[in-house]
């Protein structure tokens, strides 16, 4: 089973974040204020998950967390306005302060789909004669685009590395997006 872990610096910001998660239907496993918390929970829970987190965290800069933590944990970046001004790209699945509680919950959701089995519907879909593979990934990406404030080319390879971690076509992929 999937994780789902809320990190940010501040234990108030961050408790009402897993409550938002949970109001959505979304079980949260653990709620940190420091990067070492969650790389000793990703530690313990091998199986992976989606980790949701501020830009900075008690002991670290978050974006250091990925490489340290692992393949297995997708990662959610909440982003405050001024970090859009400093010029630097924004993380691949990042959600811009304040934060809509059902974007938030779509997104985690999706990377949660994401990793489990394809659903029955998506192979149903795929096999209707009106599927159009190329449009059912231009509608994800346009979603990601929308939705978590990539660029066209951050959203393709979103895709197109989620699909080669789970082994699908990059249609099957772009349904499951489409489908969360």
């Amino acid at each position: 089973m999937s994780s789902i872990v809320v990190a940010n610096s501040s234990p108030d910001r961050a408790k009402r974040i897993a409550a938002a998660l949970h109001s959505g239907g979304l079980f949260v496993s653990c709620v940190c204020t420091a990067g070492a918390q969650v790389i000793g929970f990703a530690a313990r829970h091998y199986h992976g998950g989606v980790v949701v987190c501020g830009m900075k965290l008690r002991d670290m800069p978050a974006l250091s967390l990925p490489q340290m933590v692992g393949a297995k944990y997708d990662f959610v970046f909440l982003v405050g306005p001024q970090f859009g001004g400093t010029g630097s790209p924004l993380p691949p699945v990042s959600l811009m302060l304040p934060v809509r509680r059902k974007s938030l919950v779509d997104t985690v959701g999706m990377l949660l789909n994401l990793a489990d089995a394809t659903p029955p519907a998506v192979g149903r879909e795929m096999s209707g004669e009106n599927f159009d593979a190329r449009e059912a990934v231009s509608r994800a990406k346009g979603l990601l685009i929308e939705r978590n404030g990539m660029t066209e080319r951050q959203a393709h390879r979103f895709i197109q590395k989620k699909s080669m971690d789970f082994g699908r076509k990059m249609a099957e992929t772009a349904l499951i997006i489409l489908h969360s």
